[in-house]
């Protein structure tokens, strides 16, 4: 521009100075700024081209259009030049040249301001194609990693109903041992049965046994009765025989105060022996006194367990008058967001009719406004949808968990009524064994006390004889009574043996079964432990659920007061449909929050129940611990001191029935144990179960926290993140303007972490 304008004045002389020269030389003035001009053409001519190979071929071909324009109006001004020079004069050519430059000058800028334009825009394409391609590489990890987590969710679902699938099998093998454990309860039962009809038929053939002997014992008075006859006959024929017979009377009379010695004897060892059996059963008395205090003991176990227990249900019932009372307020809540819905639509409504006319100013806005909401529904429908499905997971795992406690519950308590009902029966066994012994007893004693006047007849009877044969049958009844009564004592001492044997055994069974059933109230106050834990698991879950439901409602409770303020200004159709569709949304919400609220009322009416039914075993606990000290007392008076002695046959009988019992019951009791093994196994892997399902959820979750920061990212402003950028790099200010681009790029906690400690 500078060197034009020097030519400018340089022409201007030449012209004023001559004027009456030819007009050659001042054509030959002329041609410089001539020159000067298309050189001035050109520069813009040679930075289109220097920009050309950058543009797109459309601008291209628009440079080349202004640069033919431009040379075009070069030359029909340099014509203009040449014709107007001579005519008009010196003025006017210092006026078009001027005019000349101006619009130059002007081309020169428009040239380079379109140079610039082009180069920010290509600037500008290109971020943005780095950004799109930085988008579509997010995007495609995004949907790779959805892939994934659809994956694991499917091989989740697979391994949760195959492990379904093995509970199930688990559950009909267990009902299977059930029904066969039920049918070889029975089995036994009529086992016991036939062996008690095989022992009432051995007591009657006893009877039989007694009734022959008591008709030998007739039979042996007869033939007494028939030998005083013949002796009062013959009495005639000794007396002439006395004489005689004196000397042999008082040797018989010695020998017979010998064998009264002997008997003496005899009556102090059974005597002794008595001794020793009531040492024995105050030994038997003692064992009965530890037993009852072990009772004692129990039953005040139970009680603390019982006091415990009723502490536990109060504290439910306290927890489920919470409940109710959160589940009321809750509705008040629900009535009073209907009638604010219901005024917001009459106030929508009413106004809808009067902003009509404002609907073709604010069409640009609407549908900005209506992505914007568009977005947000769909961002809130995939958050809405995904609590959904973890709220219906979760619940159906708790629903699960507890059909699966109640099940184990439930066996155990059924194991628990076995085991009672068989030491009930094997109880009652022992009573009427000790019934039949103490039968027994008696009428060994009868016949004792028939065999000692028996004797003492026979005595007097040989008192009377004195004849040399009586007296020697006599003695010889009298070494049978004898050997009689030494194989008798010894019956007796074994059965004493046996029966000491058997009260040890049963103290013993006693003792396991309290151990037993000790064990049996630990697992059950764990699995309730449990079961406590499971309930207020999903009490927690159910209050976050409700603040997630809260919170969610808050924010469409804010919307629909902005949609409200913003229809005070602009308001269409389209905003009415908006509404009508928010208002749908909320309508399905509440009855989300209806059916969550049912499943809450079943589940306390499940808690109720299982409450009832702990009441209900807590009787029946009550009723077992007041009938032990029955079955003790009764016990008690069973045994009575035992005198005589029991046949042999039915001691060896009875001790084999109680062996059988005791290696049944041991039976039962290992069954019982591989039972409950069993048992803690399967809870140990609905555990399991339960922490592989947290985990999981923990994954979910942070993939679910990963998504939405990607969505977000989505949405960024890149102009305005690109000047952050700029400022941090500029400024250095990484303090300040970290937090910043945090929020745009949708840090996690971690990764701010990271990036504070790689600042500091």
């Amino acid at each position: 521009m500078d060197p034009e304008e020097s030519a400018a004045p340089v022409l201007i002389q030449g012209e004023e100075a001559a004027e009456a020269a030819e007009p050659a030389p001042a054509e030959e003035e002329r041609p410089p700024p001539v020159q000067e001009v298309p050189a001035g053409d050109g520069s813009p001519a040679s930075g289109a081209g220097e920009v050309a190979p950058r543009a797109h071929p459309e601008e291209e071909e628009e440079l080349a259009r202004q640069v033919m324009e431009v040379g075009l109006e070069n030359e029909y001004l340099r014509s203009q030049i040449a014709g107007a020079q001579p005519a008009g004069g010196a003025d006017e050519v210092s006026e078009l040249v001027r005019g000349l430059k101006e619009q130059v000058e002007k081309l020169t800028r428009e040239v380079q301001e379109q140079r610039l334009t082009r180069e920010a825009t290509e600037k500008a394409l290109g971020h943005v194609n780095v950004a799109y391609a930085e988008a579509d590489g997010k995007v495609q990890e995004l949907t790779a990693k959805l892939s994934q987590a659809e994956q694991k969710m499917e091989k989740e679902l697979k391994e949760r109903d195959d492990k379904y699938v093995e509970l199930d099998t688990k559950f009909q093998r267990l009902h299977k041992r059930a029904k066969q454990r039920i049918q070889d309860i029975q089995k036994e039962k009529d086992d016991l049965e036939a062996r008690f009809n095989e022992v009432n038929q051995k007591a009657e053939q006893a009877a039989s046994l007694q009734l022959a002997a008591q008709q030998e014992l007739e039979r042996a008075r007869q033939q007494a009765s028939e030998a005083l006859r013949s002796m009062d006959v013959e009495r005639q024929q000794l007396r002439t025989v006395n004489s005689k017979l004196r000397a042999n009377l008082d040797e018989t009379r010695l020998a017979l105060e010998a064998r009264n010695n002997s008997l003496e004897k005899l009556q102090q060892s059974v005597l002794e022996k008595e001794q020793l059996l009531e040492k024995v059963q105050g030994s038997l008395q003692s064992a009965e006194d530890k037993r009852m205090s072990i009772i004692s003991e129990l039953t005040a176990k139970h009680q603390k367990q019982l006091e415990s227990l009723q502490a536990q249900l109060a504290e439910v019932s306290a927890e489920r008058m919470k409940a109710s009372e959160t589940i009321q307020s809750l509705q008040a809540v629900l009535t009073e967001k209907d009638s604010e819905i219901a005024e917001i639509e009459a106030a929508s409504t009413g106004e809808a009719a009067r902003l009509r006319a404002s609907l073709e100013e604010v069409k640009g806005e609407l549908a900005h406004l209506k992505d914007e909401h568009e977005k947000e529904r769909r961002s809130w429908e995939a958050t809405s949808e995904s609590l959904r499905s973890k709220l219906e997971a979760s619940e159906n795992a708790c629903l699960k968990s507890e059909i699966e406690s109640a099940k184990v519950k439930s066996q155990l308590e059924l194991e628990l009524s076995t085991q009672n009902q068989l030491l009930q029966t094997k109880d009652s066994d022992l009573m009427a064994a000790k019934q039949e012994i103490s039968r027994l007893e008696s009428e060994f004693s009868a016949y004792k006390v028939r065999a000692h006047a028996l004797l003492q007849k026979k005595d007097a009877e040989l008192k009377a004889a004195k004849s040399s044969d009586l007296v020697k049958e006599h003695e010889e009844a009298i070494r049978e009574a004898e050997k009689e009564v030494a194989a008798a004592l010894a019956e007796r001492d074994k059965a004493i043996h046996d029966l000491q044997e058997a009260q040890s055994r049963h103290c013993d069974e006693i003792e396991t079964r309290d151990m037993a059933l000790a064990d049996a109230e630990k697992k059950l106050k764990n699995v309730m432990k449990k079961l406590d834990s499971v309930s207020s698991n999903f009490i927690t879950e159910k209050e976050s659920w409700e603040k997630n439901m809260a919170s969610v409602e808050e924010n469409w409770r804010l919307k629909c007061e902005s949609l409200k303020a913003q229809s005070n200004g602009h308001v269409d159709d389209e905003l009415q449909k908006n509404l009508g569709e928010l208002t749908l949304k909320y309508e399905k919400l509440k009855e989300e929050h209806q059916s969550f609220r049912d499943i809450a009322d079943r589940m306390i009416e499940d808690k109720e129940r299982e409450i009832a039914k702990l009441l209900k075993e807590n009787r029946d606990l009550h009723h077992s611990l007041e009938a032990k000290p029955a079955v003790s007392n009764i016990d008690r008076q069973s045994q009575e001191p035992v005198k005589d002695s029991m046949s042999v046959e039915l001691a060896e009988q009875q001790i084999l029935l109680l062996a059988r019992q005791q290696a049944q019951r041991e039976e039962e009791l290992a069954q019982s144990q591989r039972h409950i093994l069993a048992l803690q196994q399967e809870i140990e892997e609905l555990e399991r179960e339960n922490r592989l399902h947290d985990q999981q959820e923990a994954m979910l979750k942070t993939e679910f926290r990963n998504m939405e920061r990607s969505q977000k990212r989505e949405g960024i402003d890149m102009t305005y993140l690109k000047n952050v950028i700029l400022k941090l790099l500029e400024t250095g200010e990484v303090g300040a303007l970290l937090p910043v681009v945090g929020t745009l790029l949708q840090f996690s906690p971690d990764e701010v972490l990271v990036e504070v400690y790689s600042c500091c």
